[in-house]
């Protein structure tokens, strides 16, 4: 995978995936939605942790910023990275009123 930057920080890198956090949510939805359905027998009830992977598979296939955590972490070669590479090497200053601050 090419370097990104990230839009919000202005690291720059290679962008970490973010897919670990929602295993453990998984297997807990589960597990207790799995242990009612035996009990039970509400086979209809196993709909909800079906889509809430499917849910977790489609939303944390993506990846984010190591640094701050955002998920905007977009090609140097692109628009967006261009102006991110562009405000990172021209801050803006920020002007003081030296004499107002002696006063």
């Amino acid at each position: 995978m090419k370097d990104r930057i990230c839009t919000s920080c202005g690291f720059e890198g290679k962008p970490i995936k973010q897919c670990y956090e929602s295993f453990f949510v998984d297997a807990f939805l589960w597990a207790g939605v799995g242990t009612f359905v035996l009990v039970t027998s509400a086979f209809p009830l196993l709909v909800v942790p079906v889509a809430w992977t499917i849910f977790h598979l489609v939303k944390f296939r993506t990846t984010k910023c190591p640094k701050c955590g955002d998920l905007e972490m977009v090609s140097m070669d692109s628009r967006k990275g261009r102006i991110a590479l562009d405000k990172k090497a021209n801050p803006m200053k920020v002007w003081v009123n030296k004499e107002a601050a002696q006063h």
